[in-house]
C-alpha cells in the first residue's frame, strides 16, 4: 500500500529506500510549512529570509551583529547577507554603524520600525504555526524536535 506522499506526488512505484521516502516527506512538509508561514509575511511585504534577519537582530539587542554573525544564526543558508541587510536598511527597518575600534567591522541593529513590524507579524505568524503544528500536541512536537536535531547530528 502506497503511503500518503506517494499518492500526493502520484508515484506509482515503491520508493527504493525508506530513507528516501523519509527525506522526501521531510522536504515536502518543510516546503508546505514554509509556504504557509510565507503567506503571513507576504501580507507585510517581507520575505521569510528578511524576517529571519529581523528576528535575529531583535534577539541581538542594542549591540547589533555583523553580517557574518547574522549569517551564522540564519535558519536557512543565504550567501549574501549584505544584500539582505541593504534591502532592510532601505526600508528603514535596520541601521548600520561602523565600529570605531576597527573600521572594517560594521554592526547592524534593528530600529523601531523593524521592531514594530515584527510585533505586527508575531501574532498572525504564531496563529499560523499553532494551526499547522499545534494539533500534534506538545509531546509529539518535542519528539519531532528531538528527531530532527538527531538527524542534523553535530553539523
Amino acid at each position: 500500500m502506497a503511503g500518503k506522499l506517494a499518492r500526493e506526488i502520484r508515484q506509482t512505484k515503491p520508493f527504493a529506500l525508506v530513507e528516501e521516502e523519509a527525506l522526501l516527506n521531510l522536504l515536502r512538509t518543510a516546503e508546505t510549512l514554509t509556504r504557509k508561514s510565507g503567506e503571513v509575511m507576504k501580507r507585510f511585504e517581507i520575505s521569510a529570509t528578511q524576517y529571519n534577519v529581523l528576528r535575529i537582530l531583535r534577539g541581538a539587542g542594542k549591540d547589533g551583529l555583523t553580517c557574518s554573525q547574522i549569517g551564522e544564526r540564519m535558519v536557512t543558508f543565504d550567501p549574501d547577507i549584505t544584500r539582505l541587510v541593504d534591502r532592510l536598511e532601505k526600508r528603514g527597518l535596520v541601521e548600520r554603524e561602523r565600529c570605531t575600534a576597527d573600521r572594517r567591522v560594521v554592526f547592524t541593529r534593528i530600529v523601531r520600525p523593524g521592531l514594530d513590524l515584527l510585533a505586527e507579524i508575531d501574532g498572525p505568524l504564531q496563529q499560523t504555526l499553532k494551526h499547522n503544528l499545534g494539533h500534534l500536541g506538545k509531546a509529539k512536537l518535542q519528539q519531532l524536535i528531538e528527531l530532527l536535531e538527531e538527524l542534523r547530528g553535530d553539523e
